[in-house]
């Protein structure tokens, strides 16, 4: 599989921008990646790629895997489709 290297330019570009503009650009490359997940007909790959991008993501932040277990465990328990539940 081949990198696109524009991604990498572009978050280059964006260094100098703002939040906002930040995270939209964040989003959209989120959103981006989440299709070709989709789009990918092995299982194992998809779980070995979707393992990857948390790891990347975690990057041993605990604050972040504070709030993805949490957040896991309210998915799990189904109590996010409760509108009245706050984490």
């Amino acid at each position: 599989m081949e990198i696109d290297e524009s991604i990498f330019e572009l978050l280059e570009e964006e260094e100098d921008s703002d939040d906002d503009t930040k995270l939209a650009e964040i989003y959209k490359l989120a959103v981006r990646l989440i299709r070709l997940l989709d789009s990918v007909k092995s299982q194992e790959l998809k779980e070995g790629a979707s393992l990857m991008l948390i790891r990347e993501i975690l990057n041993d932040d605990p604050l972040l895997m504070g709030l993805t277990s949490k957040m896991i465990q309210d998915l799990s328990f189904g109590l996010t489709e409760d509108e009245n539940y706050v984490s």
